[in-house]
């Protein structure tokens, strides 16, 4: 009973974890786009009222803003200024945030943003048997930290630390693992084939 409990609790959390950086970015981009339309509405209260797929004319020149400021900062995050800054602001602050670099990758995995910070995929023994594992850091020689993830929702786990002899490297990729843990391990008769 109480094993249902917990698998409803990781569950439930993982769902929040989830949906709360969805919830942030509409957030965000329901603010942008009340910020665009008080700029927009000067410059199109002189244009007819036209309505396009049930867009108003201010509608669709907002929402074209947006993706254009979304691009223009793309282009510019790319810079070697930008990434400097945006690394500091990672390091002082949003590294404090309990789980904001595990997700950042995996968030960047799933969008296929090349990154050289993949994870490494492992398999660490439990009780149960095998299991799936992100090689966070090596603390010395023989330990290292990993990140174990819950299925079906990797944002949440347990992180716990290994000796080398308990790591067996499988060679999959980061994206390959997570597809595999969120279909609740279906998939892993190909996935693991020869390495298990």
């Amino acid at each position: 009973m109480k094993s249902i409990f917990k698998i409803i609790k990781a569950t439930f959390l993982g769902g929040i974890l989830f949906l709360a950086p969805l919830v942030v970015l509409l957030i965000i981009l329901e603010k942008g786009y009340h910020i665009i339309q008080k700029v927009t509405l000067p410059l199109v209260s002189n244009l007819p009222r036209i309505h396009v797929l049930g867009l108003a004319l201010q509608e669709l020149f907002g929402i074209l803003l947006i993706i254009i400021f979304c691009f223009i900062a793309g282009v510019l995050a790319k810079t070697t200024l930008a990434q400097k800054l945006i690394l500091k602001i990672e390091n002082s602050i949003l590294s404090f945030i309990p789980g904001y670099s595990f997700m950042k990758g995996i968030n960047e995995n799933i969008m296929g943003i090349e990154s050289n910070k993949d994870l490494k995929v492992i398999l660490v023994p439990t009780d149960a048997g095998w299991q799936f594992a992100f090689l966070i850091e090596q603390i010395n020689e023989n330990n290292f930290t990993v990140f174990v993830p819950d299925a079906p929702n990797p944002w949440s786990g347990s992180v716990v630390f290994v000796e080398k002899k308990d790591i067996r490297e499988v060679g999959i990729s980061q994206k390959e693992a997570l597809a595999c843990i969120r279909k609740l391990g279906y998939g892993s008769k190909e996935l693991l084939k020869n390495r298990l």
